[in-house]
């Protein structure tokens, strides 16, 4: 007997569980050991382990034990191989989700880590590479401004492009419109993109006059104005646009007086 079969708290062990769950799915009759003796203790048999395995990887997958359990009840190989083809479909699925959730965390990583290392009170002018930038539809003097709006123009702009959370998504302002204090009437949402597509646009490389934004967004024009002295009084000419980068906002800091925005503006040559 001991030679060929194992204990319900061997076989547990080797299976990672515990006895509890064999007893269970023993009662709604899902998984039942091979034999039972007249003590009523459970044996099973090492050929039951990769049934038990499949059976955990497809309750892992979110199959639930009465699909399980009706799927052992009729099983075949075809209908093994169309259970299979499915889980397979769903696990590609989920796997995709992984890497982005992956992504996402390497993007906050490197967002964070910039704002970290950046001097907030410093106006400087940065030579920067060219940038592939996939831009929104434009919304510059669209009829309505509010925060609602942006934020109806922020979430399809992620949703259409399939941006995922932590990719950095920032906002293109016309100058002029800074000048003319309406920092509020942006031009496109953008996000950094290798894609080439008739929405894509090229930040030139060059010299950009950069700086940062502390606190919350509706200071924004104090910044600016900061900005726009410095260029005046160091004769600098900006050319058209301006980008803001939301490096730390709402889910990385509690406080709005902390949030970090970086803000490049063009010069012309």
């Amino acid at each position: 007997m001991k030679e060929k079969f194992l204990t319900c708290g061997t076989f547990a062990k080797i299976c990672g569980i515990e006895k509890h769950v064999l007893f269970h799915y023993d009662e709604i009759d899902l998984f039942k050991p091979i034999y039972v003796n007249e003590k009523g203790y459970r044996y099973y048999s090492y050929h039951q382990y990769d049934t038990f395995k499949v059976i955990m990887a497809l309750k892992k997958l979110g199959m639930s034990l009465k699909d399980i359990k009706t799927y052992l009840d009729k099983r075949n190989p075809q209908l093994f191989l169309e259970l299979l083809n499915q889980q397979e479909h769903k696990l590609i699925e989920y796997i995709h989700e992984l890497q982005q959730i992956h992504e996402m965390i390497k993007n906050f990583k490197i967002l964070t880590n910039n704002a970290l290392n950046a001097n907030y009170n410093e106006i400087k002018i940065e030579y920067l590479d060219e940038t592939k930038l996939l831009l929104s539809a434009n919304s510059q003097n669209s009829p309505s401004k509010d925060f609602s709006n942006f934020m109806n123009d922020y979430t399809s702009f992620i949703e259409n492009n399939h941006i995922v959370t932590g990719e950095f998504v920032g906002v293109m302002i016309e100058i002029d419109n800074i000048y003319n204090n309406q920092i509020y009437n942006y031009s496109y949402l953008f996000t950094n993109s290798n894609k080439h597509t008739k929405y894509t646009f090229i930040k030139k490389a060059g010299h950009y006059l950069c700086g940062y934004h502390r606190g919350s967004y509706d200071k924004l024009r104090d910044s600016y104005l900061r900005m726009l002295d410095y260029a005046k009084e160091h004769n600098i000419k900006l050319g058209k646009f301006a980008y803001e980068e939301y490096i730390l906002f709402d889910v990385c800091e509690a406080s709005k007086d902390n949030y970090l925005t970086r803000i490049t503006m063009e010069i012309e040559k």
